[in-house]
């Protein structure tokens, strides 16, 4: 009788709780019919305002603290002095096409096109006149690399139309106009900024990027020892290597790192191949630290190297390679990384010569630019109508602004 009586004062607190809850809820929410019949459809009898309201007015209030009351100003010219220093100051800026349809250029050109529909389109219309621009987005166009845009630079007499009859003279113009004509890699990498090219300008000219593949370690020897000997030739004039040199050079088997990418979650797996790895980067005469081993050493893969290896299934029978040559970086004591020479392109330049430029400042290799341009395509670069068999290029769906080619030691 007394757990009885002990079990229901315990239940009490609780009925009582579901009944407040039960009183509450038909107070906030109610009957919809018996709200129809009252005329409260939007406000109860309490004062508050139902679910749906709160919602609708906490979607407007957001709507207002996301759209800017100020369209982008417009800038034509004087990029370093007024549109950079004065009006964005950004750390990035992209670069896009004429008549581009990335998301965020389509957003600027809509509320472009509204703001042409209501009352002002006066004034709109007058500040393009003084600009000389009859459509702002049917030219190169320099948007800062942030989420409040507060200006767009416009490069003139580079439409659609002179894009499609010579697309690199265009670039040449807005990289004139951005660098006020310094365009040598020294003046650019001097710059507080980084300039580069969008997806849309990229289905023009693409990112490069090299595998040096041969059958055996052997034959990429000679290539690797004209690096580092050029590597050592700058220490020694006393001239600073670039930034994103390669801490070291080396030949590494394609199914060592093959083996790599897809055992990286499995740990006793993955320390057996680092500790193959790191017997290849012995041999290939890399200095490595002293607390690199199998045990504790970590080597990551680099996202092109990465990207490669996933294309590799599209390389034709007789191109199928043991070793190629990547790049290494030492990251910490027991931390290395591996990836491939190459790199995003410059305005104005073509695959070809961005590709070339990159494994200059990435190894200190110069590539022989006349070899590549016998054998690439001109959607490269190159001379031919389609690549010859000595050179493959590899484009992955996914990653449409790069072109990964697979080409042989150069003698």
């Amino acid at each position: 009788m007394l757990y009885m009586v002990r079990s229901f004062c315990a239940r009490l607190p609780i009925r009582r709780m579901t009944e407040k809850m039960q009183e509450r809820s038909r107070m906030n929410i109610g009957d919809g019919a018996w709200r129809r019949n009252m005329g409260k459809s939007s406000v109860h009898t309490d004062g508050h305002k139902s679910s749906s309201e709160r919602w609708k007015k906490s979607n407007r209030a957001q709507q207002r603290n996301h759209t800017p009351k100020h369209l982008p100003k417009i800038q034509t010219t004087h990029f370093l002095s007024n549109f950079h220093s004065e009006i964005c100051r950004a750390a990035k800026y992209k670069v896009h096409g004429p008549l581009c349809t990335c998301s965020k250029v389509d957003r600027l050109r809509q509320r472009y096109h509204q703001e042409k529909n209501k009352n002002n389109i006066r004034s709109l219309s007058e500040e393009l006149k003084d600009l000389d621009l009859s459509d702002p987005f049917d030219n190169l166009l320099v948007v800062p690399d942030t989420k409040a845009i507060p200006a767009i630079f416009v490069c003139n007499e580079t439409t659609s139309t002179e894009f499609l009859n010579d697309a690199t003279r265009c670039e040449n113009k807005l990289a004139k106009d951005i660098f006020d004509g310094n365009t040598d890699t020294t003046s650019l990498d001097a710059l507080p900024f980084k300039v580069s090219c969008a997806l849309c300008l990229l289905r023009h000219q693409k990112n490069g990027f090299v595998a040096i593949a041969a059958d055996s370690a052997q034959e990429l020897a000679p290539t690797i020892d004209k690096a580092n000997a050029l590597k050592a030739a700058i220490k020694t004039d006393n001239h600073e290597l670039h930034s994103d040199h390669a801490h070291f050079i080396c030949a590494v088997k394609l199914s060592s790192v093959r083996t790599l990418l897809r055992f990286a979650k499995t740990r006793s797996k993955h320390s057996q191949i680092v500790s193959e790895i790191l017997i290849q980067l012995k041999n290939g005469g890399v200095d490595l630290p002293p607390s690199a081993d199998g045990a504790s050493c970590k080597i990551q893969l680099g996202h092109h190297l990465t990207s490669l290896l996933w294309l590799e299934g599209e390389l034709k029978t007789s191109k199928r390679t043991q070793y190629i040559m990547v790049l290494g970086y030492v990251d910490g004591p027991t931390e290395l990384m591996l990836d491939l020479p190459g790199g995003k392109r410059h305005l104005g330049e073509s695959t070809l010569e961005s590709l070339v430029r990159e494994v200059k400042e990435e190894t200190s290799l110069e590539l022989d630019k006349q070899w590549l341009s016998e054998r690439l395509s001109r959607r490269y670069g190159g001379e031919l109508d389609e690549n010859s068999d000595d050179v493959q290029a590899l484009e992955s769906k996914k990653e449409n602004g790069n072109v990964y080619f697979v080409i042989p030691p150069m003698k």
